[in-house]
């Protein structure tokens, strides 16, 4: 029996039918995509051309870019700023019948939908550059059919109002490039560090081919996959002429110029610096926080990037020094483990008021509350040179004056108890301080006779035309000790007043803002610093706050991580009702920059630290200390100013601030500054002197033994 063949299956021939019919399903889609676009057009109009949506780029005090705000990360460029080959590589890739489609590619859509229809998806698209746009600017990425019908329809009326030239300068600066940016000056700055139009035709191609799906093709993220996309780019580019097979090979091989450029580990953030320029703009200009995002605005600022750095980096660095501190047990943290301390650092030209570096909390998110400009902080004894500043132009005290820290109450009106002051820790000196002796130590004790002698309506008075926002309420005896409520940035001001020999200066950052038109909607120079204060007690208040920076000083600490023989400081620090710390506070200044560091709690009577004995000096010195030392790498070494007209010298006995005599121990004996008018006259009392003879007539031993007792003497002469 045989085996039976298979029988022949008949070869698949051409069916007319099925082309017949696939031809009459795509002429009918096709026809009736183009009636909805006709309805859909009719019913549009009018039509509005949507602005892009913009970013404002900040510049320095160096007039380069500090920063930007966006909401996406955008910068227009006109076209004849672009590389002409990166335009060409862009419409080969993107839509190569650009220049003679009417917006919607005809030829491209027919073939497409027959391709879907034959494969039963969506896999394949047919939108033009122009369709793209108009997705990006009025339109989600969704993908279904409406969206499609939509994008074709405005894509129309985009064709309508605006020329082809337009239209690719649009997509060009709208289109998304990865890395958060949009646009391809942005993207041509972080890939290459280069402009538009300096791109040649290797980093053309390669950016061209990063369009379609931006984080796979970006060469940070996939390099060979980046490679690929370039080539079929450069291929696209011999297909349609606009360059030749060599060039392409040859910007191909071109591997070097396509590494993207490295981007250093520190960051810029400037998170405070961008808020306080949103705040401005809002409440000066109409929607001007909207622009500040949305706008493209040019801001000009005074704000130096080096400092700036300089400052996120001690702010940084000197939370987790203290954090560290103790085995991570110095700071006190709430229940998420986040320290309860929070940072603000301001640092200013005292010449000129230009701030020059702002932090105003540890977080770097835009929206955090910025503390150098809010007023409800104590300062705490940070205040106290300004107390100072008005006993020593009334001639209430001099630096040399000798006053008690013991036990002392002060009746105050209206209050049943009388007020108590104490030093830092609840105990007392119990020994008579030189007036430079109680700032250098921070004596409170001391302060407080102070401000009753002078009185505390006459120390506000003088902080007010420093630029404090004291009024009536805050002359009180405990204004010596901080208790009025102001800004780290009007503490800045107060002390540039004294650094800047007398002269206050008013505070700017923002020097100039202009819109895309080139329309200046606000230009601010530093203002005229005015005359506040007797230069010659700037000059005395600045060489007593330099001993706050030696190991007899508050300051001390600071001296782990800066020091400068020009530097004066003050430090600071406010307790809760039970004791602890609840705020640190260090302000100080050389010749050329003004810096005041405020660590403490939002939360009011918060403690931020358990730590005994520990203040200004070494809670905000470790931040202060830190940024201080990077300034003074990158500032001119100013040097100090000279001794004014009007200051003398003398040496005396710090035990009755009087002038000194050769019977007074040489431990007491020390040299201080006076205002001429106020300086000592009289010798030591406690010490004796002998009746009738100076320098002159002594005897020739008196020279070699000025040290004997008085008696002595006396026995010779008689």
């Amino acid at each position: 029996m045989g085996v039976k063949k298979a029988a022949k299956q008949p070869k698949r021939r051409f069916s007319i039918t099925r082309l017949f019919w696939r031809t009459v399903i795509a002429g009918a889609t096709l026809a009736a995509i183009l009636i909805v676009l006709l309805i859909g057009y009719i019913t549009f109009w009018p039509f509005e051309v949507r602005p892009q949506e913009l970013t404002t780029t900040v510049l320095g005090d160096d007039g380069n870019v500090l920063t930007t705000i966006f909401v996406e990360n955008r910068t227009a460029v006109k076209l004849e700023d672009i590389s002409g080959q990166f335009l060409q590589a862009v419409v080969a890739v993107e839509d190569a019948r650009f220049y003679q489609h009417p917006g919607i590619d005809i030829i491209r859509l027919a073939k497409v939908i027959l391709i879907n229809i034959k494969e039963r998806s969506f896999a394949q698209g047919a939108s033009t550059i122009t369709q793209q746009l108009a997705r990006e600017l009025y339109l989600t990425q969704d993908k279904n059919f409406v969206r499609k019908i939509r994008e074709a329809i405005i894509a129309l009326q985009l064709e309508r109002h605006l020329s082809k030239q337009e239209i690719l300068e649009m997509y060009v600066s709208q289109v998304y490039m990865g890395h958060g940016l949009y646009g391809i000056q942005n993207a041509a700055q972080f890939y290459f560090g280069k402009d538009a139009d300096e791109l040649n035709l290797a980093q053309a191609s390669l950016l061209a081919g990063v369009i379609q799906i931006p984080e796979v093709y970006s060469p940070y993220n996939n390099w060979n996959a980046a490679r690929r996309r370039q080539k079929i780019v450069l291929d696209r580019m011999v297909l349609v002429g606009a360059i030749t097979r060599q060039q392409a090979d040859q910007a191909y091989a071109d591997e070097q110029s396509v590494r993207p450029i490295k981007h250093s580990g520190t960051q810029l953030s400037a998170s405070y610096v961008k808020q306080a320029i949103v705040t401005h703009l809002g409440s000066r200009f109409l929607n001007g926080s909207q622009y500040a995002y949305r706008g493209g605005l040019t801001i000009e600022t005074t704000i130096n990037r080096e400092l700036q750095l300089a400052a996120e980096q001690a702010v940084r660095e000197g939370i987790d020094y203290l954090d560290s501190l103790n085995q991570g047990k110095f700071l006190l943290k709430n229940a998420d483990g986040t320290p309860y301390a929070e940072v603000a650092l301001v640092a200013l030209d005292p010449r000129s008021g230009e701030i020059k570096a702002m932090v105003g909390g540890k977080s770097s998110r835009e929206y955090a509350r910025n503390r150098v400009y809010l007023s409800d902080h104590h300062p705490g004894s940070t205040f106290k040179p300004f107390l100072y500043a008005e006993a020593l132009l009334t001639g209430k005290v001099t630096l040399g004056t000798p006053v008690l820290c013991g036990p002392v109450e002060f009746q105050i009106p209206g209050q049943e108890n009388p007020w108590v002051p104490k030093d830092f820790g609840g105990k007392y000196h119990d020994a008579e301080l030189t007036i430079r002796e109680a700032i250098t130590v921070s004596d409170n004790v001391i302060a407080a006779k102070v401000m009753n002698d002078v009185g505390p309506e006459n120390v506000v008075e003088l902080a007010q035309s420093l630029g404090f926002p004291l009024g009536p309420q805050n002359a009180v005896l405990a204004l010596a000790l901080g208790s009025a409520e102001v800004s780290p940035l009007d503490m800045a001001v107060g002390y540039a007043t004294l650094s800047n020999g007398g002269y206050k200066v008013s505070p700017v950052m923002i020097t100039k803002v202009e819109d895309q038109q080139s329309r200046v909607w606000e230009s601010t120079g530093a203002a005229e610093p005015t005359r506040v204060l007797d230069e010659r007690v700037a000059y005395l208040l600045t060489d007593a706050l330099q001993d706050v920076l030696t190991t007899e000083g508050t300051g001390h600490p600071v001296l782990r991580w800066y020091s400068d023989s020009r530097a004066a400081a003050k430090t600071g620090t406010t307790e809760n009702n039970e004791g602890k710390v609840n705020s640190a506070w260090l302000a100080g200044y050389t010749p050329d920059l003004v810096t005041v560091v405020y660590v403490g709690a939002d939360i009011p009577q918060q403690a931020i630290t358990n730590a005994a004995n520990t203040g200004g000096g070494g809670i905000a010195g470790a931040i202060w200390g830190r940024f201080m030392n990077k300034a003074q790498k990158v500032l001119p070494n100013t040097p100090l100013r000279p001794v004014p007209e009007g200051i003398v010298k003398h040496e005396i006995c710090k035990s009755t601030g009087q002038l000194a005599t050769r019977a007074c121990p040489p431990e007491l004996r020390v040299e201080e500054l006076y205002l001429q008018e106020y300086a000592p006259t009289e010798t030591c009392s406690e010490h004796g002197t002998v009746p009738g003879q100076d320098d002159k007539d002594k005897p020739w031993w008196w020279f070699l033994f000025p040290n004997w007792p008085p008696g002595l003497l006396l026995l010779h002469t008689a």
